[in-house]
């Protein structure tokens, strides 16, 4: 048995993971949207986070359909996609994007170093840098094969305009490994943190 979760041990194959997964996607996406609702944004606001949201569930259910052939893959791509709409949900009150080689969101790479520009503009009278996703971790990584991230220290300090890189160390991923990333970005204003938001990049080793 493959299964590596209370959910795969149902699945008798992965095609059935796959339709599992991709059902719960667009389920989870309804709810993110009613938030979305509650927030009682202007009508193009609230638009714009539904069509991205409504972006997600295509593009991920594509991605584990076409590129995901183990239980692993599945889950580093659905996870993924959970935190992109969550992100759209929350909204960027600043400046915000990731890019590998001009792709956001989602990239395909090949093996070894790869790097990701994190570009963020703060709101006037802030300033802006990278943040901690948690205590623990500085970025949050999910991947089907060994990766390692670095970043020098000058990235952790508050900047007018943040335009730096991290990079990912993928020398040791097979190709069609899976990798998900999520960076947080800390708007700071008198030298305390008034908002920060993630940013989420799910890549293919090619």
């Amino acid at each position: 048995m493959f299964a590596t979760d209370s959910s795969s041990e149902r699945a008798t194959s992965i095609e059935d993971y796959q339709n599992t997964c991709t059902e719960f996607i667009i389920d989870i996406s309804r709810d993110y949207k009613d938030w979305v609702d509650r927030y009682q944004l202007s009508e193009e606001e609230t638009n714009k986070r539904k069509g991205s949201i409504d972006n997600v569930v295509a593009t991920t259910n594509n991605w584990i359909r076409n590129f995901c052939n183990t239980i692993k893959k599945v889950d580093v791509v659905m996870n993924d996609g959970i935190n992109k709409m969550a992100e759209f949900t929350a909204g960027y009150p600043f400046q915000f994007e990731v890019s590998i080689n001009s792709e956001k969101r989602y990239a395909k790479h090949n093996q070894g170093r790869i790097a990701l520009r994190v570009n963020a503009i703060p709101q006037e009278g802030r300033t802006i840098r990278l943040g901690r996703y948690n205590k623990n971790d500085l970025f949050l990584i999910a991947s089907s094969s060994p990766v390692f991230a670095k970043v020098s220290e000058e990235s952790m300090k508050a900047v007018d305009i943040l335009d730096d890189y991290v990079t990912l160390d993928a020398t040791t991923c097979d190709k069609g490994s899976i990798i998900s990333i999520t960076m947080i970005v800390e708007e700071v204003r008198d030298g305390y943190v008034s908002e920060s938001r993630g940013y989420s990049t799910v890549i293919q080793i090619i």
